[in-house]
């Protein structure tokens, strides 16, 4: 690799204040002999991050609130996020929840994500 990158990860891996944990997940697995079904989801360890906000739009709906908000999630070329899993970002102390909705942009000295709040509504 060459030492212009290295400089570069550093760099941005400084910028790194949150973190994030995600969730992917397989389809459910059935016990031939009991029948007990467990649950395909996986919980990956926390992950330096970063998020950026692109756009916010003020919320809409009389009695339940929607919003609509362009997230992108900055990770090291290294992680491996699917598009469709979860994913949680701890952020200046609160737990922001969003599902991945694309496929990652992979660079040679960061990647980014396109996020989705995963919450539609808020009461």
């Amino acid at each position: 690799m060459l030492p212009k990158i290295q400089m570069v990860k550093k760099a941005l891996f400084k910028l790194h204040t949150s973190t994030c944990v995600v969730y992917t997940y397989e389809d459910d697995a059935v016990d031939e002999v009991t029948g007990i079904v467990t649950e395909g989801k996986k919980i990956s360890t926390e992950y330096p991050c970063r998020i950026s906000y692109k756009t916010s739009t003020p919320s809409s709906g009389d009695k339940i609130a929607t919003t609509t908000q362009t997230v992108t999630l900055f990770l090291a070329p290294d992680i491996i996020i699917p598009p469709g899993s979860d994913v949680d970002v701890i952020q200046n102390g609160r737990t922001l929840q969003y599902k991945a909705s694309g496929v990652p942009m992979v660079f040679q000295s960061h990647q980014e994500i396109p996020l989705e709040e995963r919450v539609k509504y808020h009461g």
